[in-house]
């Protein structure tokens, strides 16, 4: 990968050349023959301008190599569009900024704020113990049973967050464990120690695929498919395919992890199980905080997945979002029986990751033009030529590419990058959008093999449990199931859901 300087003048250097070739009209002839010809997005008509296309290009190419080398902030690099389509007149500020308002956008942070109320109550914390105390008999179900946890907590709390909480607990575990089961070999110990740190980071990517709000490439394909192809996905609908991908993900992934690489087979001493109980007796009973919490949380939940039903039979306008933006608002209401303050203060919105909101804004902005301007058409009508390749065969290598690609540049970046050129390349064949973008969606999820690849993978690599080979072996081997997984739920699923 390139250096972060490197990608930077790389990436200016390919945007000067591409946007002069469009000033002095140096442009393909099989885009410039398309100028004028009309097309339609959501029920408008538009017309390719192939001038405004190949400039979209430049723009393209600058924030794809930004994004892919992190020349500079990701966060920053997605607000290029509002910079530059009003300069190049390629589309107004107004209609540039659009996208950055998206609902979805309120919808993930709504999502992120409730996440944050149940950190703050020390919810997550009580119901991570009590399901691993439940769930662990020897070593392989204790891994089990923290991958479990870390997946269902994952699917509403940022899967960093999760990551974070359950790191340390983890931690705990392994030191229980070395010294409490009798003769466990050093073999023994450093598979279970590996196992359960990976088995954290790989569930907490996981769980994130099952709702919209898991993770940030799940937000942007929903906004992408809404804003260009008036298809409105619910948070119910999402779960639909989600839930599904993520369960299988997460099963191979522990057989993988406790089977295979990584064999933990050893049972637990009833040592090991009074010190875990003895973690879980440190919290105390169950405060009047994390019941109010908890009852906010399960609401939301409740109100996330009958929201359409809501709409359709009770004339009601209640959005995922507005779901999302209430349970907010409430915990910034509701008082605490701790002290005289609400539930969530505002001062713990610092963590908040207000530039992954930017980043889904300035994807959808760039998707909007790439669409807009005919760019996606040409692009489509330029790989015709897989039009008799099997939609299956098609599937499977977009999943490949972005699986892979994805290891050593942002899910998001990748998502918002490929979006809008896999639907052109759907549209231009003859097959349904979804078929093409949903396995981007997916796959952008499914970084297993690097540090690097995903905030959960870098922060269980600084335990030092593991070296990077030994996550590269465990990791392809789940990169490759997940391959497999996306490529047949995409085309036997997908279709039935959108």
């Amino acid at each position: 990968m390139f250096s972060n300087n490197n990608g930077f003048y790389i990436g200016i250097g390919v945007f000067l050349i591409v946007l002069f070739m469009g000033f002095f009209n140096v442009i393909p002839e099989s885009l410039s023959s398309l100028d004028g010809k009309s097309f339609n997005i959501k029920d408008k008509v538009f017309f390719v301008n192939s001038q405004s296309a190949w400039f979209v290009l430049a723009i393209l190419l600058l924030m794809a190599i930004w994004w892919a080398t992190e020349a500079i902030p990701v966060a920053v690099t997605a607000l290029i569009p509002l910079a530059l389509f009003p300069i190049l007149d390629i589309t107004s500020f107004q209609e540039s900024a659009a996208p950055f308002a998206d609902k979805n956008i309120y919808l993930f942070l709504g999502g992120f704020i409730l996440a944050l109320g149940i950190e703050s109550s020390g919810l997550h914390k009580r119901m991570a113990l009590k399901m691993i105390i439940t769930m662990g008999t020897n070593g392989a179900a204790l891994v089990g049973s923290f991958m479990l946890v870390a997946a269902l907590l994952s699917m509403f709390v940022m899967n960093t967050s999760t990551t974070l909480m359950l790191l340390p607990i983890g931690l705990a575990v392994c030191t229980v464990v070395a010294e409490t089961i009798p003769n466990i070999s050093d073999q023994q110990q450093r598979h279970f120690d590996t196992a359960l740190m990976l088995g954290i980071a790989y569930a907490a990517t996981i769980g994130g695929m099952s709702t919209i709000i898991g993770t940030a490439p799940n937000i942007v394909f929903v906004q992408f498919m809404n804003n260009q192809f008036g298809i409105d996905i619910s948070f119910f609908d999402w779960m639909k395919i989600g839930v599904p991908v993520a369960s299988v993900m997460l099963f191979f992934a522990w057989i993988i992890l406790t089977k295979y690489t990584f064999p933990t087979s050893f049972s637990l001493s009833s040592d090991t199980k009074i010190k875990l109980n003895g973690m879980y007796e440190e919290l105390g009973p169950l405060t009047k905080d994390e019941i109010k919490v908890s009852i906010l949380f399960f609401l939301a939940i409740a109100f996330w997945i009958t929201s359409k039903a809501i709409r359709e039979n009770l004339g009601i306008e209640l959005q995922d979002a507005g779901v999302a933006i209430i349970a907010a608002i409430l915990l910034f209401m509701i008082p605490s029986s701790e002290n005289n303050k609400s539930l969530l203060q505002w001062e713990a919105t610092t963590k908040l990751p207000w530039g992954l909101l930017l980043l889904f804004g300035g994807g959808l902005s760039l998707g909007a033009q790439v669409s807009q301007t005919g760019l996606g058409l040409w692009i489509g009508e330029g790989l015709t030529i897989l039009e008799n390749v099997p939609s299956i065969i098609l599937i499977l290598a977009v999943a490949s590419m972005i699986i892979f690609l994805t290891e050593m540049t942002s899910n998001v970046a990748t998502t918002a990058t490929f979006l809008p050129v896999f639907s052109a390349v759907a549209i231009a064949i003859g097959i349904v959008p979804v078929a093409l973008t949903i396995p981007v969606c997916l796959a952008a999820s499914c970084a297993f093999m690097l540090p690097v690849a995903t905030p959960p993978n870098a922060i269980v690599y600084g335990s030092g449990k593991f070296t990077i080979p030994t996550m590269m072996r465990a990791g392809f081997a789940l990169n490759i199931v997940g391959i497999f997984v996306v490529t047949l739920f995409a085309y036997f699923l997908a279709p039935l859901i959108f």
